[in-house]
């Protein structure tokens, strides 16, 4: 899909909802490294910090008394960390290791409130939709298959097959809980209209002036309609877990935390 230039200069969310990818797809265009060449860049590339885990308790948090532990919580901040410093790199904003540190707590400790609500509800990832959402992932990165998703996954996080299979079920089994919760939803014509006024209004009111043509509504509706519907979904997640934390017990044990 190609990108929408007139998106350049408005809101976040309906950039992300109208943005498409400007790479090429055509592997012949794409040159591998020699091994020098690679060590090159490895050595000019921005080295991620180290995690900092100073004082992290043996206990992080718990969930209705039930435990999360330094050993569920280190691999899951280094994976967060490795991502959150590629998008620092990106937005050329400043990595913040304590309050990531708090996110990935409060991940994880949302996780088994969610998963415990979705089977309290019946609902539970098919073998199916896990190899689905699996091929799904794979394709979102460029990937011919499942396979080597879950090899890539090993080969550059360290994660073993069995373990990356079960993230995947727990996510599709959240997935499918996020849609129970948002149940049915068709964004009005009002709706539609003001996210596309909005958009309209900031991309002519972007300083330099270089929003481009824009596209009328007719053409861009369908994306509007889904950035809508994601919004939706967003604000019926976020209600969801408000109600499971007020009715659990959560105690976070970084505040000693440097």
């Amino acid at each position: 899909m190609r990108s929408t230039p007139w998106l350049a200069a408005t809101a976040a969310a309906v950039l992300l909802a109208l943005a498409g990818c400007s790479g090429s797809d055509d592997p012949a265009e794409t040159e591998t490294p020699t091994a020098e060449e690679s060590a090159a860049q490895d050595d000019a590339a921005p080295q991620a910090p180290e995690p900092d885990l100073d004082g992290v308790p043996d206990v992080v948090a718990e969930v209705d008394g039930v435990p999360i532990t330094r050993e569920e919580f280190v691999p899951a901040y280094e994976r967060q960390l490795s991502r959150a410093f590629q998008q620092a790199q990106m937005t050329g904003t400043e990595l913040d290791q304590a309050t990531l540190r708090q996110a990935t707590a409060d991940g994880l400790a949302d996780t088994p409130l969610l998963l415990a609500e979705a089977e309290a509800r019946s609902i539970e990832a098919t073998p199916e939709d896990v190899e689905a959402a699996a091929q799904d992932i794979a394709t979102s990165y460029g990937m011919a298959s499942a396979e080597e998703f879950y090899t890539a996954l090993e080969e550059e996080e360290g994660m073993a097959r069995e373990e990356a299979e079960a993230q995947v079920q727990r996510q599709t089994t959240l997935e499918l809980l996020f849609t129970d919760e948002a149940g049915e939803y068709t964004p009005s014509q009002e709706e539609v209209q003001e996210l596309y006024d909005t958009a309209v209004a900031q991309a002519e009111g972007a300083e330099g002036g270089g929003a481009g043509e824009i596209p009328p509504l007719e053409e861009v509706q369908p994306q509007i309609e889904e950035q809508l519907r994601q919004q939706h979904r967003n604000e019926a997640v976020v209600a969801l877990l408000e109600q499971l934390r007020a009715d659990a017990d959560i105690v976070v044990h970084l505040e000693n935390v440097s």
